[in-house]
């Protein structure tokens, strides 16, 4: 196993502890007699900028479109690296996990529609279970280190970037209202800068987030995900330009914040539901049943089955010393949804009872798929 893939490991399990320290915080929050607290925090107003040049949100939209941007910034670094030095660097290495993660995208989403078919609200979170956490992910993999294979290790890594990788456009293509238009230019020229760094090999990454920046604001002032500017500076870097090992050190130095502050910041006010044991109406009720399906048996299912067609059209083929058995552990592991998920309910549903049921399902789904996972492991 590289030393690369060696530090994922057990950063993933030590941030995956940290992530459900403040999951479990956030809980007792919202269900304790500092609900009110919390209530009051979650949704505190703050203002950055004058004039019409100024961004106002509550704490918890700043914690999602704003914190959360480094997470994603480290989402699309790690994947920039593991695409142009890594692991899925050589020609057609890619392809097998590609193809995994695609499967375990569209069946989930084929599940949850239909499921909820003719509810035109109801499905507006179809994208919630296509994605895997990977922090979560990996951290349960390191439960096997030195009994599961580090090429298993590695193809679960590359399936689970190229499933946060896709969850990224999913969010940047269908889930933003575009209140202004004219904040669109600001967006173009984000984009624009940053292509134009790309195509010339700049090597300065104060460059990069600068246009990164001016991306961020523009996309937030049209009323789209300004998260996703994150992914897309980290995989617009020509990392070939930089000193060697650069992106590695980089992305060393923020992953402890990405994965020990921002993560759990995020866990502590997106999973604080409230847990009245009031029957949820039927549309919410069908959100649920439509997340826990996708979840639990969609994406292993489609993780499979796109692994399988690569295998059979010889597009990709087994890491060594792996087997299906070793895939079909890692299929139902990759029904771990957390971070991208809880993103896009509060995207699809925002402050609605739905969201609450949804959140709910998510959780309890998410560890119905962990233990199904670690059981095949163990069995393996």
């Amino acid at each position: 196993m590289t030393d690369h893939v060696t530090q994922s490991v057990r950063d993933g399990q030590r941030a995956g502890f940290a992530m459900l320290v403040g999951l479990a915080l956030g809980m007792v929050a919202a269900n304790s007699p500092l609900a009110d607290i919390y209530a009051i925090v979650h949704h505190l107003p703050l203002r950055v900028g004058a004039g019409t040049w100024a961004i106002e949100a509550p704490l918890i939209e700043w914690i999602n479109q704003g914190l959360l941007t480094v997470f994603f910034f480290l989402i699309g670094l790690h994947t920039n690296h593991e695409l142009t030095r890594g692991a899925l660097s050589e020609p057609g290495a890619a392809m097998l996990p590609a193809s995994a993660a695609l499967g375990g995208m569209i069946v989930p989403a084929a599940i949850y529609f239909g499921v909820n078919a003719g509810d035109t609200v109801a499905l507006r979170g179809w994208a919630i279970p296509i994605a895997t956490d990977i922090v979560l992910v990996l951290g349960l993999l390191s439960l096997f280190s030195g009994r599961v294979g580090p090429a298993i290790i590695a193809f679960a890594t590359a399936a689970a970037i190229f499933d946060d990788l896709g969850s990224v456009a999913v969010i940047a293509l269908f889930y933003g209202q575009f209140d202004q238009l004219w904040p669109l230019w600001m967006v173009a020229g984000g984009l624009a800068g940053l292509f134009i760094l790309n195509r010339t090999r700049k090597a300065s990454l104060a460059s990069y987030m600068a246009f990164g920046c001016i991306l961020w604001a523009g996309l937030i002032m049209t009323g789209l995900e300004g998260a996703v500017a994150g992914a897309i500076v980290g995989l617009s870097l020509p990392l070939s330009s930089f000193p060697s090992n650069a992106a590695i050190r980089t992305e060393r130095r923020i992953s402890p914040f990405a994965l020990f502050f921002v993560v759990p910041i995020f866990a502590f006010f997106n999973g604080g539901v409230v847990l009245d044991f009031v029957p949820a109406d039927p549309q919410a009720k069908s959100v649920a049943i439509g997340i826990a399906m996708a979840l639990i048996v969609g994406k292993p299912l489609g993780l499979l089955g796109g692994t399988v067609l690569a295998l059979r059209l010889r597009i990709g083929s087994l890491p060594p010393d792996t087997s299906m058995r070793d895939v079909f552990g890692v299929s139902l592991l990759a029904g771990v949804g957390f971070t991208m998920s809880l993103f896009i309910i509060g995207a699809a549903f925002e402050a609605t009872p739905i969201a609450g049921t949804a959140k709910l399902a998510v959780l309890s789904s998410s560890a119905v798929a962990a233990s199904l996972g670690i059981i095949a492991l163990k069995i393996r």
